[in-house]
């Protein structure tokens, strides 16, 4: 009667502690402006930015400043031609992209983000954290 009871005790503590998909899989942040308003700090190293926002979407050197890119399509399977040097207000205007985050480092910390998002007034705007700077929110299309 022990044994079952020593059994079944393990049995709750593993399926209370599994997780509900069943696989060991990461949620996938989702990074709306309020989420980068909350999350986004000048300073943060490498692993800090992938515990906040998540494995980056596309890394390179670009103008000898590390840059990450981050997006969320509208549509599954959508593809379209990811860059870390010119933004996609074509296909965010359309809606869709939902977002591009990109996040510059120096010597390995954050030093900016920049949110590009499509407005209620259907214009593509920026949000953007740089350091000694208040946060800016300006619309970047037309």
């Amino acid at each position: 009667m022990k044994r079952i009871l020593v059994y079944l005790s393990l049995m709750f503590i593993l399926v209370g502690c599994s997780n509900e998909n069943g696989d060991n899989s990461t949620k996938e942040v989702d990074i709306t402006k309020a989420f980068v308003e909350e999350n986004a700090e000048v300073g943060l190293t490498y692993s800090e930015v992938r515990e906040r926002f998540g494995t980056e979407l596309l890394a390179d050197v670009v103008d000898n400043t590390e840059t990450w890119l981050y997006d969320s399509t509208q549509y599954s399977g959508f593809e379209y031609d990811k860059s870390l040097e010119v933004v996609s207000f074509d296909e965010i205007k359309s809606g869709n992209l939902e977002y591009q985050l990109y996040i510059n480092f120096i010597e390995e910390e954050a030093f900016m983000y920049s949110y590009f998002y499509l407005g209620e007034d259907g214009k593509v705007w920026q949000y953007q954290i740089i350091p000694n700077s208040d946060p800016l929110n300006i619309p970047v299309s037309l």
